[in-house]
């Protein structure tokens, strides 16, 4: 007999004449059972489908305190139960969450609204300090995307991470997002849903 074949016999021979306890039995079948939460799941994207390039200025920092740019790299790690056919989160449609995030911000300028002097329907005025003196910019307002916050790579990560995370199902966890906005510059943010904090 091939060992395949035993082990078969061996099962069916243990479970030969179980039969269910009656209701009222007392026993192990009437103690409490303790049910635990399913595992988390962790995904991950990063592509370069997923870069985008900005212009900001920080003018508390010398050497950032003129208008620059960077391509910014982007990782995505989304946390949850499986649901549906299996799924934390289809591939594709998180990648499409984040495209449209990171198109709010991609080829802009990036302004702290302390700095916008005036704004109209069509254009936005930008008056800051920096190095070499004062700043008075004009810029189409399409091209300026104006944030409560300065625009320092930390501050993007939580605000990538809050947005996307406001786009998931009820069956994420959490979402953590890893921005760089040059070669070894990295910024993490993680944003939980409340209650798995």
């Amino acid at each position: 007999m091939d060992e395949k074949h035993t082990h078969q016999t061996r099962l069916r021979h243990d479970f030969e004449g179980y039969s269910k306890p009656p209701e009222d039995a007392v026993g192990l079948s009437s103690m409490p059972v303790a049910v635990s939460r399913p595992s988390p799941i962790k995904i991950r994207i990063s592509d370069p489908s997923l870069y985008f390039d900005y212009a900001h200025f920080l003018p508390d920092i010398e050497k950032c305190s003129t208008i620059h740019g960077h391509t910014a790299s982007l990782e995505v790690e989304v946390s949850g139960e499986k649901a549906g056919p299996g799924l934390v989160v289809d591939f594709g449609i998180l990648k499409k969450v984040v495209r449209e995030v990171v198109s709010e911000l991609d080829h802009r300028i990036l302004v702290c609204e302390k700095y916008v002097e005036s704004r109209s329907d069509s254009s936005v005025t930008i008056v800051f300090a920096g190095r070499g003196g004062g700043y008075r910019v004009s810029a189409p307002l399409s091209q300026v995307f104006i944030m409560p916050f300065e625009s320092t790579i930390e501050n993007l990560a939580v605000y990538i991470a809050e947005s996307i995370f406001k786009r998931m199902p009820e069956n994420v966890r959490y979402v953590k997002v890893t921005v760089s906005e040059g070669i070894g510059k990295f910024a993490e943010s993680i944003v939980y849903r409340e209650r798995d904090v």
